[in-house]
């Protein structure tokens, strides 16, 4: 993590994320558990990983030096957050989509639908992070050229 910029392990982990989910999706029934399911299960736990410490270091940076600490617990509380309503999200996808799960093609279709709202969450969590990564790399170019124009008003500070 020192020598890569943690906008880029963000956008590498939520990329992780949804080919992981994009995997599990597309796993057909019969398929053997080496084929995709365990693919997904090696590169979804890197997302994991790799996405709280980057999340953590950029809410960090972004603080002053006394609201550092309360910036990473926050990072801590989204996480939680979002862990719990994606879960109700899915349930609600499943339950909606599975027909009453009445045949076992059913349960497998209200899978599919919580797997796509997984592959869609994921999918834009990995936008904002390009977003943010390549809008960082844009800030850092114009102060190295020393180019200080207020972003809010468009007025440049140069004579």
């Amino acid at each position: 993590m020192s020598r890569v910029r943690p906008g880029w392990i963000m956008l590498a982990s939520m990329t992780c994320f949804t080919v992981g989910n994009i995997f599990l999706a597309i796993a057909p029934v019969h398929q053997t558990y080496w084929a995709l399911t365990f693919v997904c299960l090696l590169v979804i736990p890197w997302g994991m990983d790799m996405s709280f410490p980057a999340a953590t270091l950029i809410l960090y940076n972004a603080s002053s030096r006394e609201h550092q600490g309360v910036a990473a617990s926050l990072v801590t509380t989204v996480v939680n957050y979002s862990i719990s309503l994606s879960l109700g999200f899915a349930g609600t996808v499943e339950v909606h989509v599975n027909i009453g799960g009445q045949t076992p093609g059913y349960v497998l279709k209200g899978y599919h639908g919580c797997m796509y709202l997984a592959i869609g969450l994921s999918g834009l969590g990995m936008a904002l992070s390009a977003l943010y990564t390549f809008r960082s790399y844009r800030e850092d170019r114009k102060m190295s050229r020393g180019d200080s124009t207020d972003s809010e008003t468009g007025v440049s500070e140069k004579p």
